[in-house]
């Protein structure tokens, strides 16, 4: 069987997990579930240093030549530990 046989079309990267994805748009339920999260978590879209908070209802279109990166973390835990850190 090659690679071409799997149908795993779209790439995206949640919490530095690499999941394969054939559905061209997928929900933020999905995303959380195909990475075994909690799908009650909130996820969040990276994109160009910025985070984009997902809701429930939102739907991602994926695309061919890209690899979407999302995140579980609420960004500002993270600023506060940076600033802790610091």
């Amino acid at each position: 069987m090659g690679y071409w046989d799997i149908e795993m079309r779209y790439i995206v990267d949640v919490d530095g997990q690499l999941l394969a994805i054939d559905a061209d748009i997928v929900d933020p339920a999905t995303l959380l579930k195909k990475a075994n999260q909690s799908v009650h978590q909130q996820l969040w879209l990276v994109r160009r240093g910025e985070r984009l908070a997902l809701h429930s209802k939102d739907h991602i279109r994926l695309l061919r030549d890209e690899v979407l990166f999302f995140e579980t973390s609420d960004p500002s835990r993270v600023r506060m530990g940076m600033r802790l850190a610091a």
